[in-house]
């Protein structure tokens, strides 16, 4: 299945295709809000969130290489607020910043329309675009070519999302991210950024044209070993019975009222046997389920329709293809 969305005038639409059969199973739905969910097709629905504004994640972001425990500020260094301010807009991508040796980056973009491209240690990829050596202004304030400490770069692109800034008039400012020497840190305890290392900037996005997701529905498949195994959690609750339990109810009529117990945990097909102590059978019950968890209560009534008596009891469990389980249970007087 495909989940492939495309972008209108006014708002975000999308079609799920069956990619083996080639089957539109829906087609050109809108998202309606932050949040929807599609109609039931085929046995399933998918829940759809599209975040409306472009943001960045900061629990998402950070060292995907590297343990420096330098501050990493994402977002816009205002130190640079009156340079590009104007030209800002929020890149909807996520991007990749991988730190080389010296010399081996990429040259930056003039950081103004009467400078030079600069040496660099920075290659960034657009991962939501797969775009490699994005582009970026790099402010190096140390002047030495490396990104280190007060240093800045700002992510840029031209005059539409995926264009390449050719010159300064059609120059867009998006994300920056900004290394600081944390000053809380003792200096023996600093650990730099290091040649090699990767950190990742994520944003929250609108869905974008031409996004799309891929999954693979599977069937219910039967595992022959857990099912086996799964015949140890058989159960009986409560266990001992005490007289009565909680979720019994109240009755006005004489007598005692329904009684009752679960066998919890069974498999989907199954039979129980419950013996006395003595080995005379009680009572025989059959459980047919869709659940391969499922749960059977009986009613403390034996298979001739009398009251049972307060003992012990043995449950024999006989799930045809599957195993036995044999266990015991209680039944005692208040």
């Amino acid at each position: 299945m495909v989940c492939w969305w495309y972008q209108s005038r006014f708002s975000s639409v999308f079609s799920l295709i069956n990619v083996l059969s080639s089957d539109s199973l829906i087609k050109e739905q809108t998202i309606k809000g932050v949040e929807d969910q599609t109609p039931v097709i085929e046995g399933f629905t998918i829940d759809i969130k599209s975040d409306t504004a472009v943001v960045v994640d900061f629990e998402k972001s950070g060292w995907d290489i590297g343990n420096s425990n330098y501050i990493v500020q994402v977002g816009f260094d205002s130190r640079y607020q009156s340079a590009y301010i104007g030209k800002k807009i929020d890149y909807p991508a996520d991007f990749e910043i991988t730190l080389t040796e010296p010399g081996q980056g990429d040259l930056s973009f003039p950081s103004t329309a009467f400078s030079q491209p600069i040496q660099s240690n920075i290659i960034i990829k657009n991962l939501t675009e797969n775009t490699d050596h994005f582009q970026f202004i790099f402010r190096d304030v140390n002047a030495d070519q490396i990104f280190n400490d007060s240093d800045a770069i700002f992510f840029v692109f031209g005059d539409s999302l995926g264009k390449r800034a050719t010159n300064f008039s059609n120059l867009h400012v998006s994300w920056s991210v900004t290394f600081i020497k944390d000053t809380t840190i003792a200096e023996s305890e600093q650990r730099a950024p290091q040649f090699g290392d990767v950190y990742k900037v994520v944003n929250k996005k609108p869905f974008r044209k031409d996004e799309f997701y891929e999954f693979t529905l599977k069937g219910q498949s039967f595992d022959q070993s857990k099912a086996q195994s799964d015949l140890d959690k058989i159960s009986v609750v409560p266990n001992p019975y005490v007289g009565a339990a909680s979720w019994e109810p109240n009755t006005t009529e004489v007598g005692r009222g329904e009684r009752r117990i679960y066998f919890m945990h069974l498999p989907s097909e199954c039979k129980i046997n419950i013996y006395t102590l003595s080995g005379k059978l009680v009572d025989t019950i059959e459980h047919s389920s869709t659940l391969a968890d499922g749960q059977e209560k009986w009613d403390l009534v034996s298979k001739d329709g009398m009251d049972i008596a307060y003992g012990v009891y043995v449950f024999h469990v006989d799930a045809p293809g599957i195993g036995e389980k044999i266990g015991k249970f209680a039944v005692i007087k208040w």
